[in-house]
């Protein structure tokens, strides 16, 4: 049996999005990591194999292991993701249970009164049910 990652069990999750309506190229994720730890990395080979996005987060050891940095550790990912920022087209924010932490409303706030690029909302991505 051949592998995939992006087999039908793992894109399952991801049935009621419709990612096409993110048409920029180079995407940054914004999100809780103690929410949506999961959706970071499972987007990014979606976004990545399926759609042909080039996509970032700010830090993948932040990610996995947030608990282990200092607070002045953390400001400084925080600082580091806004000037990534500047590189990419778009965010999609990782809203999962309609969460949005204080961190990720700073980036969001940045790319939209700075930057003045898209942000996308994964909650906003989510199909219309058909009746």
């Amino acid at each position: 049996m051949e592998k995939s990652r992006l087999c039908t069990n793992f894109l399952k999750k991801f049935e009621p999005f419709n990612f096409t309506k993110i048409q920029e190229e180079r995407i940054f994720l914004v999100g809780s990591i103690s929410i949506a730890k999961e959706y970071f990395y499972e987007l990014e080979s979606i976004l990545q194999i399926k759609y042909h996005k080039l996509v970032s987060i700010c830090s993948v050891d932040g990610l996995l292991h947030k608990s282990l940095f200092s607070d002045d550790e953390w400001d400084e990912l925080q600082d580091i993701a806004l000037r990534k920022l500047k590189f990419h087209d778009a965010i999609l924010v990782l809203d999962v249970n309609d969460y949005i932490g204080e961190q990720s409303r700073e980036e969001i706030n940045y790319v939209q009164t700075v930057l003045k690029k898209p942000i996308y909302y994964l909650s906003k991505l989510r199909k219309k049910e058909e009746t």
